[in-house]
């Protein structure tokens, strides 16, 4: 993931488990692979629920949004009655924040940084604030876009980090 932004998730619980862990082994690539595959999955899954990381739904669009997306639906807008059509309406109903295309979520991906450490998160002009991955993490530098976040830990992924942390520590030590 060469273009970057960086989002650290220091969770004291996680670090403590991390830390405990790397005193007894030099090699956590395969929890480290486990947290990547389950936190990428997360991720990719907020984008259908709109939801960021700590629960918060996302902001809905923008008017400005939600009308640029008709403009592109062949057949959204009737001329000729002067009102939106059904299939216009659908589209206007079914326009999720950050589900234009599908292509950010779908560039979620994680890889292993050394043999201790994973990341995850997109290439998709992850460092350009205009339309970019960091404007939707963070907001637009001006306010006009506001921040949809969904790089992140939720609760429930941080449960699940830490129980994959616990099942490579049993399988390691052989219990």
């Amino acid at each position: 993931m060469t273009d970057s932004i960086t989002v650290r998730l220091e969770t004291p619980a996680v670090l403590a488990r991390l830390n405990e862990i790397a005193r007894q082994f030099d090699d956590l690539s395969p929890a480290m692979r486990g947290i990547g595959e389950l936190v990428a999955e997360s991720t990719k899954q907020r984008f259908t629920t709109s939801t960021a990381p700590d629960g918060q739904k996302w902001k809905p669009n923008a008017l400005a949004t939600v009308l640029g997306r008709l403009a592109e639906i062949s057949g959204a807008y009737s001329a000729k009655t002067g009102r939106m059509t059904k299939k216009g309406a659908s589209a206007f109903i079914a326009k999720k924040p950050l589900v234009a295309t599908g292509v950010l979520q779908d560039t979620i991906r994680y890889q292993l940084a050394g043999r201790n450490s994973v990341e995850i998160g997109t290439n998709r002009f992850a460092g350009e604030w205009e339309g970019g991955a960091a404007v939707h993490q963070f907001g637009d530098k001006k306010g006009n876009i506001k921040a949809r976040p969904f790089l992140g830990l939720s609760a429930s992924d941080e449960a699940e980090v830490l129980e994959i942390l616990d099942r490579f520590l049993e399988q390691a030590l052989g219990k």
